[in-house]
Protein backbone atom coordinates (compact mmCIF):
# COMPACT_ATOMS: atom_id res chain seq x y z
CA UNK A 1 0.00 0.00 0.00
CA UNK A 2 1.50 3.17 -1.18
CA UNK A 3 0.97 6.66 -2.74
CA UNK A 4 3.32 7.83 -5.96
CA UNK A 5 6.80 6.75 -6.97
CA UNK A 6 6.51 4.11 -3.72
CA UNK A 7 3.19 2.56 -5.27
CA UNK A 8 5.76 2.22 -8.01
CA UNK A 9 8.04 0.44 -5.91
CA UNK A 10 4.97 -1.71 -5.06
CA UNK A 11 4.52 -3.02 -8.66
CA UNK A 12 8.06 -3.81 -8.91
CA UNK A 13 7.96 -5.67 -5.17
CA UNK A 14 4.52 -7.86 -6.73
CA UNK A 15 6.59 -9.02 -9.70
CA UNK A 16 9.68 -10.05 -7.93
CA UNK A 17 7.79 -11.32 -4.77
CA UNK A 18 5.53 -13.34 -6.77
CA UNK A 19 8.23 -14.39 -8.87
CA UNK A 20 11.32 -15.39 -6.07
CA UNK A 21 8.57 -16.01 -2.72
CA UNK A 22 5.77 -17.75 -5.02
CA UNK A 23 3.37 -15.52 -2.69
CA UNK A 24 0.20 -13.86 -4.23
CA UNK A 25 0.58 -10.15 -3.72
CA UNK A 26 -1.54 -7.16 -4.50
CA UNK A 27 -0.60 -3.30 -4.64
CA UNK A 28 -2.75 -1.02 -3.79
CA UNK A 29 -2.91 2.84 -4.26
CA UNK A 30 -3.46 4.12 -0.31
CA UNK A 31 -6.08 6.38 -1.29
CA UNK A 32 -8.44 3.59 -2.80
CA UNK A 33 -7.49 1.22 -0.26
CA UNK A 34 -8.82 3.72 2.80
CA UNK A 35 -12.07 4.40 0.71
CA UNK A 36 -13.55 1.22 -0.88
CA UNK A 37 -13.85 -2.13 1.26
CA UNK A 38 -11.24 -4.14 0.43
CA UNK A 39 -11.46 -7.83 1.11
CA UNK A 40 -8.49 -8.55 3.44
CA UNK A 41 -7.24 -11.72 4.87
CA UNK A 42 -6.44 -11.95 8.46
CA UNK A 43 -3.17 -14.25 8.04
CA UNK A 44 -1.85 -11.38 5.34
CA UNK A 45 0.39 -8.71 5.91
CA UNK A 46 0.20 -4.89 4.97
CA UNK A 47 3.63 -3.43 3.70
CA UNK A 48 2.92 0.35 3.91
CA UNK A 49 5.95 2.06 1.90
CA UNK A 50 6.89 5.34 2.29
CA UNK A 51 9.50 7.99 2.09
CA UNK A 52 8.48 10.73 4.67
CA UNK A 53 6.77 8.20 7.43
CA UNK A 54 4.04 10.77 6.93
CA UNK A 55 1.42 10.19 4.31
CA UNK A 56 -1.82 11.57 4.40
CA UNK A 57 -3.64 8.24 2.82
CA UNK A 58 -0.35 5.58 4.03
CA UNK A 59 -0.77 6.22 7.42
CA UNK A 60 -4.84 5.65 7.07
CA UNK A 61 -4.64 2.59 5.06
CA UNK A 62 -2.22 1.29 8.07
CA UNK A 63 -4.71 2.27 10.64
CA UNK A 64 -7.41 0.23 8.71
CA UNK A 65 -5.21 -2.97 8.52
CA UNK A 66 -4.63 -2.50 11.90
CA UNK A 67 -8.21 -1.98 13.06
CA UNK A 68 -8.84 -5.00 10.52
CA UNK A 69 -6.01 -7.05 12.74
CA UNK A 70 -4.07 -7.67 9.90
CA UNK A 71 -0.18 -7.61 10.66
CA UNK A 72 1.71 -4.32 8.95
CA UNK A 73 5.12 -3.71 8.17
CA UNK A 74 6.67 -0.38 7.22
CA UNK A 75 9.11 0.62 5.08
CA UNK A 76 10.31 4.05 5.57
CA UNK A 77 13.12 6.83 5.32
CA UNK A 78 12.13 9.00 7.85
CA UNK A 79 13.28 7.25 11.61
CA UNK A 80 10.40 8.06 14.21
CA UNK A 81 7.77 9.15 11.94
CA UNK A 82 4.18 8.29 11.98
CA UNK A 83 4.21 5.02 9.65
CA UNK A 84 7.26 3.83 11.33
CA UNK A 85 6.20 4.57 14.81
CA UNK A 86 2.57 2.63 13.93
CA UNK A 87 3.87 -0.11 11.96
CA UNK A 88 3.86 -3.72 14.11
CA UNK A 89 6.95 -4.19 11.87
CA UNK A 90 9.26 -1.53 10.52
CA UNK A 91 12.74 -1.59 8.47
CA UNK A 92 14.68 1.75 7.40
CA UNK A 93 15.99 2.10 4.22
CA UNK A 94 18.00 4.86 5.12
CA UNK A 95 18.59 6.49 1.92
CA UNK A 96 19.61 9.95 3.21
CA UNK A 97 17.26 13.15 3.35
CA UNK A 98 15.04 13.22 0.11
CA UNK A 99 15.87 16.93 -0.74
CA UNK A 100 14.07 16.93 -4.13
CA UNK A 101 10.67 16.55 -5.59
CA UNK A 102 11.46 13.55 -7.84
CA UNK A 103 12.37 10.77 -4.93
CA UNK A 104 15.70 9.03 -6.40
CA UNK A 105 17.67 7.70 -2.98
CA UNK A 106 14.21 6.69 -1.44
CA UNK A 107 12.88 4.81 -4.49
CA UNK A 108 15.86 2.90 -5.02
CA UNK A 109 16.21 2.43 -1.81
CA UNK A 110 12.50 0.70 -1.16
CA UNK A 111 13.45 -1.29 -4.23
CA UNK A 112 16.65 -3.02 -3.16
CA UNK A 113 14.60 -3.29 -0.11
CA UNK A 114 11.60 -5.19 -0.91
CA UNK A 115 13.77 -7.41 -3.47
CA UNK A 116 15.83 -8.88 -0.66
CA UNK A 117 12.79 -9.49 1.43
CA UNK A 118 11.35 -11.61 -1.35
CA UNK A 119 15.04 -13.06 -1.69
CA UNK A 120 15.02 -14.07 1.78
CA UNK A 121 11.40 -15.53 1.65
CA UNK A 122 11.46 -17.44 -1.74
CA UNK A 123 15.46 -18.52 -1.36
CA UNK A 124 14.18 -21.96 -1.07
CA UNK A 125 12.71 -21.96 -4.33
CA UNK A 126 15.80 -21.17 -6.26
CA UNK A 127 19.44 -22.88 -6.24
CA UNK A 128 22.38 -21.59 -3.76
CA UNK A 129 24.15 -20.63 -6.96
CA UNK A 130 21.59 -18.38 -8.50
CA UNK A 131 20.92 -17.27 -4.70
CA UNK A 132 24.57 -16.04 -4.69
CA UNK A 133 24.53 -14.39 -8.06
CA UNK A 134 21.31 -12.04 -7.29
CA UNK A 135 23.04 -11.17 -3.73
CA UNK A 136 26.36 -10.57 -5.63
CA UNK A 137 24.51 -8.78 -8.10
CA UNK A 138 22.97 -6.25 -5.54
CA UNK A 139 26.25 -5.37 -4.42
CA UNK A 140 27.41 -4.07 -7.43
CA UNK A 141 24.34 -2.09 -7.96
CA UNK A 142 26.18 1.39 -6.42
CA UNK A 143 28.94 1.20 -9.35
CA UNK A 144 26.63 0.34 -11.74
CA UNK A 145 25.03 3.58 -10.92
CA UNK A 146 28.40 5.79 -10.68
CA UNK A 147 28.72 4.40 -14.57
CA UNK A 148 25.16 5.57 -15.50
CA UNK A 149 25.16 8.96 -13.65
CA UNK A 150 28.79 9.66 -15.37
CA UNK A 151 26.89 9.71 -18.83
CA UNK A 152 25.90 13.44 -18.75
CA UNK A 153 26.64 14.01 -22.54
CA UNK A 154 24.35 11.36 -23.35
CA UNK A 155 21.57 12.31 -21.21
CA UNK A 156 22.11 16.02 -22.72
CA UNK A 157 21.55 14.63 -26.06
CA UNK A 158 18.29 12.95 -25.24
CA UNK A 159 17.48 16.01 -23.31
CA UNK A 160 17.81 18.24 -26.39
CA UNK A 161 15.29 15.58 -28.38
CA UNK A 162 12.08 15.45 -26.26
CA UNK A 163 12.56 19.21 -24.15
CA UNK A 164 9.80 20.78 -26.35
CA UNK A 165 7.16 17.49 -26.84
CA UNK A 166 4.08 17.96 -25.55
CA UNK A 167 3.71 14.03 -25.18
CA UNK A 168 5.96 11.55 -24.73
CA UNK A 169 4.99 7.51 -24.27
CA UNK A 170 7.02 5.09 -21.94
CA UNK A 171 6.53 1.02 -22.57
CA UNK A 172 7.82 -1.90 -20.75
CA UNK A 173 6.50 -5.34 -20.41
CA UNK A 174 6.49 -7.75 -16.98
CA UNK A 175 8.76 -5.32 -14.28
CA UNK A 176 9.98 -2.99 -16.91
CA UNK A 177 5.79 -1.87 -16.91
CA UNK A 178 6.54 -0.52 -13.80
CA UNK A 179 9.74 1.15 -14.22
CA UNK A 180 7.92 2.53 -16.89
CA UNK A 181 5.46 3.97 -14.62
CA UNK A 182 8.37 5.67 -12.69
CA UNK A 183 9.87 7.25 -15.56
CA UNK A 184 6.75 8.89 -16.81
CA UNK A 185 5.91 9.75 -13.50
CA UNK A 186 9.64 11.44 -13.05
CA UNK A 187 9.29 13.14 -16.28
CA UNK A 188 6.46 14.66 -15.30
CA UNK A 189 7.08 16.06 -12.02
CA UNK A 190 10.69 17.53 -13.49
CA UNK A 191 9.74 18.87 -16.82
CA UNK A 192 6.03 19.50 -17.12
CA UNK A 193 5.44 17.23 -20.23
CA UNK A 194 2.26 15.15 -20.35
CA UNK A 195 3.52 11.84 -19.87
CA UNK A 196 1.92 7.91 -20.06
CA UNK A 197 2.99 4.62 -19.40
CA UNK A 198 1.64 1.49 -20.99
CA UNK A 199 2.21 -2.15 -20.58
CA UNK A 200 3.74 -2.51 -24.23
CA UNK A 201 1.07 -5.07 -25.14
CA UNK A 202 -1.39 -2.67 -24.23
CA UNK A 203 -0.36 -0.06 -26.95
CA UNK A 204 -2.23 -1.32 -29.64
CA UNK A 205 -5.27 -0.89 -27.80
CA UNK A 206 -6.62 2.17 -28.29
CA UNK A 207 -3.24 4.45 -27.23
CA UNK A 208 -0.86 3.99 -30.28
CA UNK A 209 -3.71 6.25 -32.24
CA UNK A 210 -2.02 8.91 -29.79
CA UNK A 211 1.12 8.52 -31.44
CA UNK A 212 2.15 10.31 -34.44
CA UNK A 213 5.23 11.13 -36.39
CA UNK A 214 7.77 12.78 -34.06
CA UNK A 215 5.89 11.35 -30.53
CA UNK A 216 8.78 10.01 -28.49
CA UNK A 217 7.91 6.41 -27.27
CA UNK A 218 10.48 5.10 -24.16
CA UNK A 219 11.14 1.30 -24.29
CA UNK A 220 12.50 -0.92 -21.46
Amino acid sequence: VACGSAYHVGVVAQYVMEDLAKIPVRVELASEFRYRKPLLDPDGLVIVISQSGETADSLAALRLAKDKGLKTLGIVNVVGSSIARESDLVLYTKAGSEIAVATTKAYSAQTALLSLIALNIGQKNISKAELKELLESIKKLPAQMEILLNKDKKYQEIAETIYNKEDIFFIGRDIDYAIAMEGSLKLKEISYIHSEAYPAGELKHGTISLIEEGTPVISI
